[in-house]
């Protein structure tokens, strides 16, 4: 790693140049890349280019590869179930896999109550069907979510988001509700979190009763914000959204689809407030990258007819490899290890602020760290 990264040759030279200018000749300009990089292989935390540049990965993939890329044990769990059967269709009958996995995530889900799961194929699908299955509990139609913050790019899931431009074929035909995303560090109402009450919380609560009194299905929103950066949320805050969905008889759907698995320092991010809801989604980090999409929820919430959702999610390979994921990130004390870590980097990234100067800030928990910039781009870890 002394010798990492290693930049040999201009990134995009060569046969990454190349490569690069068949991918915009076919491929749609709808596509987003973070990098001008074409990758070859990742190694743990080493991402090569087909250029034979390596470099150090501190996205963890774009938050989709929480061991690194091929830890051996998911790679070895891929190939015997590949071994073994690559795909059967999940509407046609019953597989061991399905049930090891729903058993293993049954134990450390922040749901109230008895859990109960649906797989798909991606966050995004997970975030979308926990919506519907909101509105189908509750006979209920509106829907609140936070301004700045990203839930996928399907259906209501996208409705959700506030990511305006692909959001302007959605806008009309979706009873959602949007509201200031609170940070408690940062708080556009100029409150501290030790005095204000959860000040936000009643604005909040305020706008349902004014806007969709009685109709509030559920509240989905990411638990540190993500969309612009990561938000601090007090524990008086979660606490008191909660109770608002409570008194509001909203359900509470939390995507968890870049928190977990284990990435701020718990299980889920919800485990830092100690705090349970009534569904939460996750996507294909949980899966080591593979395509992978779950909800989990109270039993009464998904307690739904045969047919009401998509029938063939939750491919076998994938849930091999989320089994591999969550063993392994348990059995090598990896939680435990990212929160000693992450604190440690934290602290490095603070001295560096210090000597920025003024405007710059370093906030975060576990490995999910972030340095922004005042009125600038931010930067996650």
């Amino acid at each position: 790693m002394r010798d990492i990264p290693r930049i040999s040759k201009p990134p995009t030279s060569g046969k990454a140049g190349e490569l690069i200018s068949r991918d915009v000749d076919l491929m749609s300009r709808s596509y987003r890349r973070a990098f001008p990089l074409v990758v070859k292989r990742v190694e743990g935390p080493v991402v090569e280019d087909v250029n034979g540049n390596r470099y150090i990965d501190l996205t963890s993939g774009l938050g989709l590869l929480p061991l690194g890329g091929n830890h051996p044990d998911v790679v070895k769990a891929v190939r015997d179930q590949l071994s073994e059967l690559s795909l059967y269709n999940p509407a046609a009958a019953h597989h061991e896999r399905i049930v090891e996995l729903a058993e293993e995530l049954s134990r450390i889900a922040p749901i109230r109550g008895d859990v109960r799961f649906v797989f798909c194929d991606s966050g995004g699908e997970a975030v979308d069907l926990a919506i519907r299955a909101a509105r189908w509990h509750s006979g209920r139609r509106a829907i609140l979510s936070f301004i700045g913050e990203y839930h996928g790019s399907v259906g209501e899931a996208l409705a959700a988001s506030t990511d305006l431009k692909p959001r302007r074929l959605l806008a009309e035909v979706s009873d959602i509700l949007y509201f200031p995303a609170s940070d408690c560090e940062n708080c556009p109402l100029g409150l501290r979190p030790e005095k204000c009450g959860a000040r936000c919380v009643e604005e909040m609560r305020g706008l349902v009763e004014a806007v969709a009194p009685g109709d509030l299905a559920g509240i989905v929103f990411n638990p540190l914000g993500l969309g612009r950066g990561i938000l601090a949320r007090s524990e008086r805050y979660v606490a008191g959204l909660l109770g608002a969905a409570r008194d509001l008889r909203a359900l509470v759907v939390a995507d968890e689809v870049l928190t977990a698995p284990a990435r701020t320092g718990r299980w889920f991010a919800l485990d830092r407030w100690n705090a349970k809801v009534d569904l939460v989604c996750l996507g294909a980090a949980l899966a080591s990258g593979l395509p992978i999409g779950v909800i989990a929820a109270r039993e009464d919430v998904l307690d739904l007819e045969p047919g009401m959702h998509e029938q063939s999610g939750g491919n076998v390979l994938s849930i091999a490899s989320a089994i591999a994921t969550l063993r392994v990130i348990r059995d090598e004390g990896l939680i435990e290890r990212g929160e000693r870590i992450g604190r440690r980097i934290l602290r490095r990234l603070r001295d560096l602020v210090d000597e920025l100067g003024a405007g710059w800030r370093a906030r975060g928990v576990g490995m999910l760290l972030c340095l922004e910039a005042a009125g600038g781009d931010i930067g996650m870890l």
